[in-house]
Formats: C-alpha cells, sequence, structure tokens
C-alpha cells in the first residue's frame, strides 16, 4: 500500500521515512527535540512559548486558549514577513527572514502540542524550515527516530 506524500517528503525522503518507521513515541520525542532547537535557533521567547515548550517536554495537555495565542502570534508573524517580503526594498530581507523563522518555530510547536499525534510530521516541517542551516536540527532529528 502506497502512504500518503509528507510534506517532510520535500525536504528529506530518507528522514520522512525513517519518521514512517518510527515508533509513535519515538515521533513524539522529535518532535520535541526539533521545536526546541527551532525556538532556540529562532530566539523565541514570551510566557506562551516557555508554556507550551514545557508542556511538550513532559507530555501535558495544554489549554486551549494557549493554542490561540500560539496561532495568533504565528499568524501576525506570518502577516509581517509577508509583507515585508513583498516590498522590494533588499535591506529589510534579514528582519523578514527573522519573523520567518520565528512564525515557523510557532508552528512546529502548535502542530507539536496541539495537533493530531498522526500530524507530528508537520511540526518536525516546521521546525526545518525556521533554521537558515538544518543539518545539526536534522541529526538531532534522526537520531531521536533511530
Amino acid at each position: 500500500m502506497m502512504q500518503p506524500n509528507l510534506r517532510l517528503d520535500s525536504f528529506s525522503p530518507a528522514l520522512s521515512e525513517r519518521f514512517r518507521k518510527a515508533t509513535p513515541q519515538k515521533r513524539r520525542l522529535a518532535a520535541v527535540v526539533a521545536c526546541e532547537l527551532a525556538s532556540a535557533a529562532a530566539h523565541l521567547s514570551g510566557q506562551e512559548v516557555a508554556l507550551a515548550l514545557e508542556a511538550l517536554r513532559h507530555g501535558r495537555a495544554a489549554p486551549p486558549v494557549l493554542q490561540q495565542r500560539l496561532e495568533h502570534l504565528a499568524t501576525q508573524l506570518d502577516d509581517e514577513y509577508l509583507r515585508l517580503d513583498q516590498e522590494e526594498d533588499e535591506s529589510k530581507k534579514p528582519e523578514s527572514l527573522t519573523l520567518f523563522s520565528k512564525a515557523r518555530a510557532i508552528w512546529a510547536v502548535v502542530f507539536a502540542l496541539f495537533h493530531d499525534p498522526e500530524q507530528l510530521h508537520e511540526a518536525i516541517y516546521e521546525a526545518i524550515a525556521a533554521m537558515s542551516d538544518p543539518e545539526e536540527l536534522v541529526r538531532a532529528i534522526e537520531n531521536e527516530l533511530e
């Protein structure tokens, strides 16, 4: 039976295959590591992010209001990133990329914490997208999936 494509396939078919073969527990641990590393690399801060990462680390549920706040923040960052990206001012590119990375890292946390555990690959994909150089992150994910 053919397995459905994951967005992760577009980044690394080998990593995607490892994800598919991993146990649910290993998938969760890989997503937690991905979220932590992406959040640190994107210099995320704030109470909402801290609470979400703490819940992820300990496998606890988080209140729906936290999901709403994080999704709102990620959407705001995406909107600002897109606005800056559409400007033809090259001096705004670094700020645009910073906003993009922050939004991707927050979306990674949202996918890992609030969505179906079968969708943890989305958290990993977003975490990878948050990184300018995801090599170290990919190695950490691969270690968790083994």
